[in-house]
């Protein structure tokens, strides 16, 4: 039997593999894809905290600012000194499984679980590997598979209660501004969420996000600038915005993005799913060496990553709430507030790309009239 079975080979449970590897634990990661970090479903945008945790080369591009879009046509420019890195996700995630490879783990590609049951003695997971059906036992399970994790559906955890849709594309459209990613907000580029395009040299990744709506639409808005006939590939995928009230129980618990551990108003989850990853691994080796596998055991873990990034999600997802059904004309009278050269300083000095609520809070406070427009909903 082996000690610790991690489902997925995404960025948490690849850190999980390896923190647990290193450790000397009999770690077994299974990935569903023929290829670790395929397909590619995220804009691959973070800050050098991720950098951290996961050595890597993969880095296209780094920009330290962002061009704001408003409904009016009009935008803003904030300015940041330090850099959020524009990476080669395909690249990042096999290197964050080489260290896991190099530290012990096996990883086994092209092995999707169908099943997991978990009961006193430990965790039986049935899965298919090239066309054969088969079984692993291992002690404890780690669901890093994703929003669509089987193995929160098989323990019979909810799903993330606010998922959004997302559409992008890899584009041979060079964007002018290398430095800068553009946001786009109000109906026409989005419902309940924004679109995106992101400087990678050469390439732009181009997208949107939509909330209860198909994204494709809003995306061709977006995309109409940069041209239909400079598109290379397509990807996407749903972004959990809410994490689980429960993220463990008897010799299982879940991480990133099957947790729902994700950033509420970017969407980005590397850097909260390695968070969430490293909490996992440290509970995971107290259960592990006083040999207790009860659902007690494992609580520590939620209440490691609670105590880091819970009210930072918790305030960010309420916000994202919020300032998501704000309609058009409610949109623009924000950006003639955000657009005072005060307001752009504070969020130039304040911004952070994993911990935003510093900087709304600063704002809203400076700026009580934008509170009204927050509670407006189209039609209203």
């Amino acid at each position: 039997m082996h000690d610790v079975l991690v489902v997925g080979s995404g960025p948490s449970g690849s850190y999980v593999s390896y923190s647990l590897a290193r450790l000397g634990f009999d770690v077994v990661n299974m990935e569903e894809h023929r290829e670790v970090g395929r397909p590619v479903e995220c804009t691959g945008l973070v800050s050098e905290r991720v950098f951290k945790y996961v050595k890597t080369k993969a880095e296209v591009n780094s920009v330290n600012g962002a061009h704001i879009f408003f409904p009016n046509g009009k935008s803003i420019h904030i300015h940041k000194g330090d850099r959020t890195i524009v990476m080669d996700r395909d690249q990042f995630d096999k290197d964050a499984s080489a260290m896991a490879i190099s530290s012990g783990a096996n990883i086994m590609i092209n092995s999707r679980v169908l099943s997991v049951k978990v009961d006193d003695e430990g965790v039986t997971a049935r899965y298919r590997q090239d066309g054969n059906l088969k079984e692993i036992r291992s002690r404890i399970v780690v669901g890093a598979d994703g929003v669509n994790s089987i193995v929160r559906k098989e323990l019979g955890y909810p799903r993330p209660s606010r998922v959004i849709s997302t559409y992008q594309v890899d584009s041979a459209a060079r964007m002018e501004d290398q430095n800068s990613v553009n946001v786009y907000v109000g109906s026409q580029s989005t419902r309940g969420f924004f679109g995106w395009a992101t400087p990678a040299g050469e390439l732009s990744k181009i997208g949107v996000g939509t909330y209860r709506k198909p994204a494709f639409d809003h995306f061709q808005y977006i995309n109409r600038k940069f041209g239909s006939q400079k598109i290379l590939g397509i990807n996407g995928g749903g972004i959990p915005l809410t994490f689980l009230k429960k993220t463990y129980g008897k010799r299982n618990l879940l991480v990133g993005d099957a947790a729902g551990i994700v950033k509420p108003l970017s969407g980005g989850g590397i850097f909260t799913g390695i968070v969430s990853a490293r909490h996992a691994s440290e509970a995971i080796r107290n259960v592990l060496e006083n040999e207790d596998f009860s659902e007690n055991s494992l609580s520590g873990y939620q209440a490691g990553w609670r105590g880091e990034l819970g009210l930072e999600l918790r305030f960010d997802a309420m916000a994202q709430r919020f300032f998501s059904g704000i309609p058009d004309s409610s949109l623009n009278k924000i950006y003639n507030i955000l657009s005072s050269p005060k307001n752009i300083e504070t969020i130039n000095k304040l911004g952070d790309i994993d911990f935003p609520s510093k900087v709304i809070l600063s704002i809203l406070l400076r700026n009580p009239g934008i509170i009204p427009h927050a509670f407006r909903r189209n039609g209203s």
